[in-house]
């Protein structure tokens, strides 16, 4: 039996702004109102309803996607205004058999009074040969993903300007 290897993917934005109104802001890919972009587009489904709630442990988020499956969170971990963490606990789309989501964090860092580090992080089971090869992809549109919802965040706070600081940080 082959032991099962636990991958993740790390992105971190700065953000103009207080750490507590970056705060109330954290949410997740299912969360963006806008269009994802083209590359999200073409690999992941798109979210189409959102179901429940992720403000206290325990809560469920269950999320429908454009190819008729689903993902559904539940948050494990709150630190107040600094970190949440979720496990997945129920995936049926697409690529459920290939790439195996099993969770991760979203963490709010304070830097000064007006900017602040959002670390986004999600943790899969890579089971797609050579793995070597595909979790650079995986990680990429993983990635990408995290920047799209980290984006969303500092649009909602700095009224829609298209400026970003982002470094990533690669694991």
């Amino acid at each position: 039996m082959k032991a099962q290897t636990i991958s993740s993917a790390m992105t971190t934005m700065s953000i103009q702004a207080a750490k507590s109104n970056v705060w109330k802001k954290v949410g997740f890919y299912e969360h963006v109102k806008h269009e994802p972009t083209w590359l999200l587009k073409l690999s992941l489904p798109v979210p189409q309803e959102v179901e429940g709630h992720h403000g206290k442990v325990g809560d469920t988020c269950r999320c429908k996607y454009s190819d008729g499956g689903y993902l559904t969170k539940r948050i494990t971990n709150i630190v107040d205004e600094s970190r949440i963490e979720f496990e997945i606990i129920e995936q049926s789309i697409r690529y459920q058999d290939t790439v195996k989501l099993l969770g991760g964090y979203i963490e709010v860092e304070e830097v000064d009074d007006s900017l602040s580090i959002v670390h986004m992080v999600t943790y899969y089971e890579n089971c797609i040969q050579p793995q070597a090869l595909s979790s650079v992809f995986i990680d990429k549109v993983i990635k990408t993903m995290h920047r799209f919802v980290i984006e969303d965040m500092r649009l909602q706070l700095e009224g829609g300007m298209t400026d970003a600081t982002a470094t990533i940080a690669i694991n």
